[in-house]
């Protein structure tokens, strides 16, 4: 049973329902899905997540393509270590034309990133100078070998990057992502994405 239980739309106050019809009227299809229902307590987050999904994950005006926003998005899921969201946004990415393969590539991605954040940041967490001699000797052939666009690879690495805090994961994969050609503004769409997703995940994984 959720900590907290959804506003159901039959039971929604006036405020509240609202924010509902615009919900349904825009990014839910005629529906209020659950994970909104949930944020229905608070009027404020509900406006909030609505406004932030709306205007960065389903908006069209976008430099990046849906698809790439959803891989985004469930790559930041993942890297929150949020299932619920993993698994609505795994059915997103196909819906949005990723295959179930390409689906495991970027899981797959987001896994071998945190595999290297967490080495890495070791080296500037633990105070002693020494360790940055040592030579990690960690295999990441799945960087380069799936059907992913390597821009793709990047942009994935540098939001998990960011995610589990490795300054120099972050600072590296973004140095490599401007050099395949992306935008600093597409970098920073990719951030944005994965900040509103990351909110989505800390109030769900708790459900």
């Amino acid at each position: 049973m959720p900590v907290i239980p959804p506003v159901k739309p039959e039971e929604a106050p006036e405020n509240i329902e609202k924010i509902y019809q615009r919900i349904r009227d825009t990014i839910g299809d005629g529906e209020v899905p659950t994970a909104f229902q949930q944020r229905g307590h608070v009027e404020a987050f509900l406006q909030d997540s609505y406004m932030n999904h709306k205007s960065v994950l389903s908006a069209d005006d976008k430099t990046l393509s849906r698809a790439a926003r959803e891989a985004l998005a469930l790559a930041t899921s993942s890297a929150m270590g949020c299932s619920s969201c993993v698994k609505a946004h795994a059915q997103e990415c196909e819906e949005a034309g990723w295959s179930s393969q390409q689906v495991a590539e970027i899981l797959s991605v987001t896994a071998t990133c945190a595999m290297y954040n967490v080495y890495y940041k070791f080296r500037d967490l633990s105070g002693d100078e020494s360790f940055k001699g040592f030579s990690g000797k960690l295999r990441a052939h799945t960087f380069q070998k799936t059907s992913l666009e390597p821009w793709l690879v990047e942009l994935i690495n540098v939001v998990v990057s960011n995610i589990m805090g490795c300054p120099m994961c972050t600072a590296g994969h973004t140095k490599k992502a401007l050099e395949l050609e992306l935008t600093r503004e597409q970098v920073d769409e990719a951030i944005k994405v994965s900040a509103v997703m990351a909110s989505f995940n800390v109030f769900h994984r708790t459900q």
